[in-house]
Order: structure tokens, then C-alpha cells, then sequence
């Protein structure tokens, strides 16, 4: 298809876009899902308006009411025992619910306020009381005070009872009325919430039936479409292609075809460079391969044909110094103790170089390999050296892990010779050796208290030959750190000087605690040497 035929078919398409019909559907949905949710918020906050003012105002006026009703019947009864005993501490009732009895009044009319008909109920119950205080508990009171023989029949008699009548019924009537503003808020509680509750169900329905609608108008417009595209772009992505992309649906659609038949064109293009750039690289593997065995041969004739002309040199030359030493001056000497040790040197270098080409040449799988024993192998090839510096070399709990045996034990003598070597003269030095879990590598740390490395140095001593100290000051060829490093890196973990607050070095690696299969050591070949 080319441009010009999907602009012709985006053209061609309903006014009616398939985001114009989703941009509509989702507002309309949102619409309505708005003017519910109003509704819900409305209907729950006219629910709470109408539970706070069960709880809050008639409830507690339920409660006054009874409890004026209960102090007064407190208050009676406590008159009529004064009367009848005349002790003050019989009257002990009546003046404690006096004052309840007042405090119930002044909170009914906090809580009826703005009523009119219960504030007129309760201005009844007030008068009824009142007119019961004034035309019986108060006259009684001082009758029995005064010692009169009639107080006792004064408080129970039929006038007295009539005026306690009256407090009843005018305290029943203020209830009855509370209850019933009581029942009618509740009952308005009820029909808001059952409002919200048609609200949510009708809500859900709209959601249902808009989910439903959306989802048959997604299927016909999008689903269908895009499955038809994608069962075409499976077989272009199963190497047909050739296959062109026939495009159906709306205009969106229309245009993603599009666009994967051109990326089925780019595809198919880059490809067969890919094929012909294959074909290159297998040639060129092919001369690599053929120059790496030429490399390995040359490793080997320098381990075998060039050591043995270097050890013949330096028999020979110690030979001529011991047969001929009362014929040389001590220039001659001199000169050929230079001889002597530029072989040696010749020789320990070629070793090192051998050493270091040889880490990741293998062809088998990696062992269990134990730190610690690897640890003690290599403090004992070190023992001389040791022994010499008079360092101390201890070391916490190791782990086993997978690795090459031969050359973690490389690893550690290198760090562990390197630290006895670089040792301060002015104190004992002291190496330590330890490790921790961190995720799913193990961290090893070789700590000393030697003369130490600057900071600027940290990546610069890992480089092969480089050397922070003249050859006179110490041996050593420049390569330990780097054959650290490549050892480190063939285990897939990685080396670093690490800042210490201390004297001293150090360093720290990583090792795996799982490894993927990688080739077998070669056993023809010669051991690892620290250098």
C-alpha cells in the first residue's frame, strides 16, 4: 500500500473516527457517572444530617426528658421520707436530684430550641414543677423542719398527689412528642440511605450496560481489526517477507497496517545485509580462529624454546662467574650478575605474560571450589615470603563457591603476596582476608597495613605493566593486579581498590555465587603462577 492509497482510505472513513467514538463514549460515561455521584454525595449527606440529628439532638432529649421525669420521682420520694422520719439526712435525695433535675431542664431546652411546640410542652413540665415545688415540697419541708404532726399526711395527701400528677403527664406528653421527632428523623434516615442505595445499584446497571456497549463496539471496531492485522504480521514475523499487509477497519487501523508494511519492507531489506554481512563475519571468524590457535602455538613455543635458551644463559653465566672467578675484576662480575638477573627477569616476565594469556582458555565446567583451602594453598606457596617480612595473615569465615580451583588460588596469592611485599617497614604487617554475602555475589576483602595507594592510582595499578615504585625499590613485573583483574572478570564479578580510613590497602572483589558452564582448563597446560 502506499501513502497516497491509506490517505485515500483515512479519507474515505465515517466522520466518526474510532477516537472520536471513544472520546464520546467515555465523556457521556463520565457524565453520568458524575451526576451519580452527586446524587450518592447529596443522598449520604442529607443521610448524615439526619443520623447527626438523631443522635446528637434527640436522643440526648430522650434522655433529659427522662431524667427530669426521674429526679422529680427522686425528689418526691425523698420529701415524703423527710416528713415522715424528719432526720436532714433523709433529704439528701431531694436536694442531690434538685439540682440534676435542673441541669435536665436547662439541656432540653439547649436541644429544643427553635421547636416551638415541645419548647411550649416543656414550658409545661417547668410550670407543673414549679407549682409542685412551691404547693408541696417546699411547705412540707418546713412543716417537717418546724416538727408539726401533720407534715407526714401533708406530703401523701390527695392535693399533693394531684400536683405530682401533673409533673407525670406533662412530662409524659413533652416524651411522647420527642419520640415521635425521634421516629420521624430516623424514618428520613432510612429513605436517604435507601436513595443511596438505588443510586449505587443504578450506577452499577449504567456501568454494566456502558461496559458492555464499550466492549462489543471495541470488538467490532478495534479487536477484530487488530486480530486480523496481527495474524498477518505473524506469518511476516515467521519469515514471509514477501507477504503484503492488506489493511481493513477504521482509519486508525488502516494506517498501523500501513505502517508495519513498511517496517515489513525495511525488514526485508535489512535482512538480506544481515545475510550479507553474516557471510563476512563467518569468514572473518573463521581467519580469527586460525589466528588464535597461531597465538596459542606461539604461547607455547615462548613457555618451552624461549625458556630454555634463557636457563642455559644463566647457568652458563653463573658457570663462567664460579670457574673464572679469580681471572674477573669485580667489573666483570658486576656485569655478569646484570646478565644473571635481566634472564631471570626474562624468564619470570614470560611466565607472567603465559599466566595472564591463559585466563578464559578453558573448555569445560567450573567446581565447587572452598576459599578458605585455596587460601591456605596459596599462604603456603607464600610461606618463604612470609616468614621473611614477618607478616601475620588471618582470615574470617570463606565461602565455596563455583569457580576455577587454579585460578582463584592465583587470585588470592596475588593479593595476599602483594600486600606481604608493599609492607611498612616502621610496622609488623598484618593481612586479613574476609567475606560477606551481598544479593547473589559474595564480597572478598584483603585488608593490609602496608604503605598503601593513593586514590589516583586505583584504576592505573590494574593496567598490565604498570608499576607505581622503581624495579630496585621492589621486584615484580607489572602484571599481578592486571591477572587479578582478569581473573576476577572471567568469574563474571569485578576488583576495586577500596577507600579504608587506616593505614594500609584494600581490596576488594566479587565472585558470583552461582556461575553459567564456561570450557575446561586445558591440562596440558602449566599452573598459575602469582607474580
Amino acid at each position: 500500500m502506499t501513502p497516497a492509497e491509506a490517505d485515500a482510505g483515512r479519507g474515505a472513513a465515517s466522520a466518526w473516527s474510532l477516537r472520536r467514538r471513544v472520546t464520546t463514549s467515555i465523556v457521556v460515561i463520565l457524565g453520568l457517572l458524575v451526576v451519580l455521584i452527586v446524587l450518592v454525595v447529596v443522598s449520604l449527606l442529607g443521610a448524615k444530617s439526619t443520623g447527626d440529628e438523631v443522635i446528637e439532638r434527640w436522643y440526648p432529649a430522650v434522655v433529659a426528658s427522662r431524667g427530669v421525669l426521674t429526679a422529680s420521682v427522686n425528689q418526691e420520694t425523698g420529701v415524703r421520707g423527710f416528713a415522715v422520719g424528719g432526720d436532714e439526712r433523709l433529704l439528701d435525695p431531694y436536694e442531690t436530684y434538685l439540682v440534676v433535675e435542673e441541669d435536665q431542664r436547662a439541656e432540653l431546652r439547649e436541644l429544643l430550641a427553635g421547636d416551638a411546640e415541645l419548647v411550649a410542652l416543656l414550658d409545661d413540665l417547668e410550670g407543673a414543677l414549679d407549682v409542685w415545688h412551691t404547693d408541696v415540697a417546699e411547705p412540707v419541708i418546713a412543716a417537717a423542719r418546724d416538727g408539726e404532726r401533720g407534715a407526714a399526711a401533708r406530703s401523701g395527701s390527695q392535693a399533693a398527689k394531684a400536683r405530682f400528677d401533673a409533673v407525670r403527664q406533662a412530662a409524659s406528653a413533652l416524651e411522647t412528642v420527642i419520640d415521635e421527632r425521634r421516629d420521624d428523623a430516623a424514618a428520613a434516615r432510612e429513605r436517604a440511605f435507601t436513595l443511596v442505595w438505588y443510586s449505587v445499584a443504578f450506577g452499577i446497571a449504567v456501568l454494566l450496560a456502558a461496559a458492555l456497549v464499550l466492549w462489543r463496539g471495541l470488538r467490532r471496531s478495534v479487536l477484530d481489526p487488530m486480530d486480523r492485522l496481527a495474524a498477518q504480521t505473524r506469518l511476516v514475523a515467521g519469515g514471509d517477507l514477501e507477504r503484503r499487509i492488506e489493511p481493513t477497519g477504521p482509519a486508525e487501523v488502516v494506517a498501523l497496517a500501513h505502517d508495519v508494511d513498511v517496517m515489513r519492507e525495511r525488514l526485508a531489506d535489512e535482512l538480506a545485509r544481515v545475510e550479507r554481512a553474516r557471510a563476512v563475519l563467518e569468514r572473518r571468524g573463521a581467519e580469527l580462529a586460525r589466528s588464535n590457535a597461531d597465538l596459542e602455538q606461539f604461547a607455547y613455543v615462548a613457555s618451552h624454546d624461549l625458556s630454555e635458551p634463557l636457563r642455559k644463559v644463566t647457568n652458563f653465566c653463573q658457570l663462567l662467574e664460579r670457574q673464572y672467578a679469580d681471572q674477573l675484576d669485580d667489573k666483570a662480575r658486576t656485569y655478569i650478575g646484570f646478565m644473571v638477573d635481566g634472564a631471570r627477569r626474562m624468564q619470570v616476565l614470560i611466565t607472567d605474560l603465559l599466566a595472564f594469556s591463559r585466563v578464559g582458555r578453558s573448555n569445560g565446567e567450573l567446581s565447587e571450589v572452598d576459599l578458605e583451602v585455596k587460601l591456605e594453598r596459596a599462604t603456603s606457596n607464600l610461606e618463604t615470603a612470609i616468614a621473611e617480612a614477618g607478616a601475620t595473615v588471618t582470615h574470617g569465615p570463606l565461602p565455596q563457591l563455583p569457580g576455577d580451583p587454579t585460578l582463584l588460588t592465583a587470585l588470592l596469592q596475588n593479593l595476599v603476596g602483594n600486600a606481604v611485599k608493599y609492607r611498612d617497614p616502621d610496622r609488623p604487617q598484618r593481612v586479613h582476608v574476609s567475606a560477606e554475602l551481598d544479593g547473589a555475589s559474595w564480597v572478598v576483602t584483603v585488608d593490609d597495613e602496608g604503605i598503601g595507594i593513593e586514590p589516583q592510582y586505583a584504576e592505573r595499578i590494574f593496567t598490565i605493566f604498570q608499576r607505581l615504585h622503581l624495579r630496585g625499590e621492589y621486584e615484580g613485573t607489572g602484571i599481578g593486579l592486571a591477572l587479578c583483574r582478569k581473573i576476577v572478570d572471567f568469574h563474571g564479578g569485578r576488583i576495586w581498590l577500596a577507600e579504608k580510613d587506616g593505614p594500609g590497602a584494600r581490596f576488594r572483589f566479587t565472585l558470583p555465587v552461582t556461575q553459567a558452564p564456561v570450557d575446561e582448563v586445558d591440562p596440558d597446560e602449566p599452573s598459575l603462577a602469582a607474580t
